[in-house]
């Protein structure tokens, strides 16, 4: 599709892979040009024709733009189009600007010759020097010759690529760049003095520096041991080895200073304490506003309840899981499952539980990469009942809105519970502990617990009172403002209350992948439990018909995950059966007696197994046999009969040896048979 001299056409190519027939088209072409019809304008450019789209029946118009354009406007989908191609045009220039920096052999040698720096300084210096004149070569002209509306624009980029090779340490300058209005300051400066802008009388003399290489080299070996040395002990064990090598012997407090420079510490702080900890301190952090509506964005995670309760034997337990769906919009626990511990099934209740009390479906799901949540049922079920689902990136709790919401229900509503155990075992806060005295009492008085289901309970009027809460408190601590809830209710154009059958069809899901009917039905894995599904024959033993018919075969499967009696088996988007989950027998006499009538179902599946086994194979075979004899067809080339009993009938094949009998005891005469066939199979 293209547009010319604003006229949007379609080529005759693209309009046969819409499934219009080239015939139709030829007609409608031909009849255009001899002025039968005002449909079908088009023109042509060489030897390619180009039919103008808005000259088209409304069907067709539907059919490019469905087939074409994905369901968008066809104009505005080539504007799209040229859109991305711009974009990826702005990207590979993007990518490509630090191989526009160019390092002068003349910089190089200038900063050789004043002998103040060291070698892989004036590479540094020298890059710097690039990049500064890069930036003045960028005018007007060249960002919109790149595609880019403005010297601005082009400028950001640069400054990006300009700090990441500055935090890389690719390039030095006397002060570190922090934003593009120093950048082009110092891009000006250095028009007018050249490479004198880039050097400070401070700057890279290693004469006036106490800290050569080995002193740093040995400094942050010290500083990054996972040892974890105090700064006393590095001096003591850096001033050790400065005497028996020649180094200037340092201070503590001069060696703390060094090592505690922005760019020395962000190197030995990953080496002392770990990636996921050095990156809490270093990595900077994305702002981002939360969500305009509700439903926009629900965040998924699961934790302990922290809550001691009394099981049926009187013991004291703090066991219970609970897995939250709580919406980012309003901050209201919309849906939540009790288990013991976090499976697939547990993540399809709280999903439901959220579904079934609101009526309303997230268009973007967010949850960590638990085994549970990145299981095939899962991303199946999220895949049904949101646009955009993905795990978070692990350990980054801060990216995950339902970690801060767990932590606040913890201390603000749950603290208040007698029986609560204390937050997570990492906090420091007293306030985040039990009282171990209150717990002494529940100790020796396990009666005062509240029961399982008790302790349930409670935590449901927990989350309601946690949903009740206004947005802040007043002077005299009382919480003023909608409530979580009352947020969460906001109405919205693109919210839509789902009705019954919608609800139910969000849990009906596919899995991804096809599954063969074996020997024992198909087996399908949901929460870590294997189950093995069967298409049972009319009298419920077996699956002995269905078996005969497609085993081999492989089925799309869709099931709901929170009922897993039965599974529908497709091929081709077609239903083909309902398979539900296989029967098991006892293994012993004995526990048969607690299984009534089992011991006959058994004798009825042996009795199965032999008539669809061998019998089956060997009456059908006769059967074919008799079939074709009835029909005097060929069974393997002898005009009627076979090569032997194998693909003859047996009254056939009884008549063919009494007479090899009759001729050999001289009781019968080989002249008398006529028939060729006959003759030859008699080998006369």
């Amino acid at each position: 599709m293209v547009i010319h001299n604003n006229i949007l056409s379609v080529t005759v190519p693209e309009l046969i892979q819409c499934d219009i027939d080239v015939n139709t088209i030829k007609k409608g072409l031909q009849r255009n040009r001899t002025g039968e019809n005002y449909c079908w304008e088009h023109h042509k450019e060489g030897k390619r024709v180009y039919v103008h789209y808005e000259g088209l029946k409304d069907t067709y118009k539907a059919l490019i733009k469905q087939v074409l354009c994905d369901g968008v406007e066809p104009a505005l989908w080539l504007k799209n189009q040229e859109a991305e191609k711009l974009n990826r045009s702005l990207l590979e220039l993007c990518n490509s600007l630090p191989n526009l920096v160019e390092v002068s052999a003349d910089d190089i040698r200038n900063l050789n010759e004043r002998k103040l720096f060291e070698p892989t300084d004036v590479h540094k210096i020298a890059r710097a020097a690039g990049w500064l004149r890069l930036w003045r070569k960028m005018d007007v002209k060249t960002a919109r010759k790149h595609g880019f509306a403005s010297v601005k624009e082009i400028q950001k980029e640069l400054f990006k690529c300009c700090l990441n090779d500055q935090v890389k340490g690719f390039v030095k300058f006397p002060k570190p760049i922090n934003n593009e209005r120093v950048l082009d300051r110092k891009a000006r400066e250095y028009a007018k003095t050249g490479l004198e802008c880039l050097i400070s009388g401070c700057f890279g003399n290693v004469n006036r520096e106490l800290i050569d290489n080995r002193v740093h080299a040995l400094l942050m070996t010290l500083a990054g041991n996972p040892v974890k040395l105090s700064f006393e002990d590095i001096g003591l064990y850096y001033n050790s080895a400065a005497e028996k090598n020649g180094l200037p012997k340092m201070t503590v407090s001069a060696i703390k200073h060094h090592l505690n420079k922005p760019k020395n510490k962000r190197v030995w702080m990953y080496a002392r304490h770990g990636k996921h900890a050095a990156d809490s301190i270093f990595h900077p952090e994305i702002e981002r506003d939360l969500p305009s509506r509700p439903d926009a964005l629900w965040s998924l995670d699961g934790t302990t309840m922290q809550l001691y309760y009394r099981d049926s034997n009187g013991k004291i337990k703090s066991d219970l899981y609970v897995y939250f769906v709580t919406d980012v919009y309003s901050s209201a626990i919309i849906g939540y499952s009790v288990a013991f511990s976090e499976t697939s099934g547990m993540v399809a209740e709280a999903l439901k539980n959220a579904i079934d009390t609101h009526g309303y479906k997230p268009y973007q799901l967010q949850y960590d990469g638990s085994s549970a949540n990145v299981s095939e049922v899962i991303q199946s079920l999220m895949n049904n009942m949101s646009r955009v689902h993905f795990a978070c990136k692990p350990y980054h709790g801060q990216g995950k809105y339902v970690e801060t919401y767990i932590g606040h229900f913890q201390q603000r509503v749950l603290r208040k519970n007698e029986a609560f155990k204390g937050g997570n075992i990492t906090a420091t806060s007293l306030n985040s502990k039990a009282n171990p005295d209150l717990l002494k009492r529940f100790k020796k008085n396990p009666e005062l617990l509240l029961t399982e289901s008790e302790i349930i309970a409670q935590f449901g009027a927990m989350v309601d009172e946690w949903n009740a809460r206004g947005e802040k408190r007043d002077k005299y601590g009382l919480w003023v403002g909608e409530s979580k809830l009352q947020r969460y209710q906001h109405a919205h154009a693109d919210r839509v209350k789902l009705n019954y059958f919608e609800k139910i069809s969000l849990f009906f899901i596919e899995l991804k992948k096809t599954y063969e009917y074996k020997k024992q039905g198909i087996e399908v894995t949901i929460s870590g439990k294997k189950y093995k599904f069967i298409v049972p024959d009319i009298d419920q033993v077996g699956d002995f018909e269905f078996s005969r018919l497609h085993l081999g075969e492989s089925f799309q499967i869709r099931m709901n995950p929170l009922c897993t009696d039965f599974i529908s088996l497709y091929q081709n988007k077609i239903l083909v059966a309902t398979a539900h989950e296989k029967e098991r027998y006892a293994s012993c006499a004995a526990d048969l007696k607690d299984r009534p009538g089992q011991g006959i179902r058994i004798k009825l599946f042996i009795e199965k197994q032999e008539q669809y086994g061998y019998e089956h194979a060997m009456s059908e075979m006769q059967r074919q046999r008799e079939e074709l004899e009835h029909y005097e067809l060929k069974a393997t080339g002898t005009d009627g009969f076979g090569f032997g009993w194998q693909d003859t009938s047996k009254p056939l094949y009884n008549k063919i040896e009494n007479y090899r009998e009759d001729v050999q005891n001289n009781m019968a005469d080989a002249n008398e048979i006529t028939n060729p066939a006959l003759r030859a199979l008699l080998n006369m």
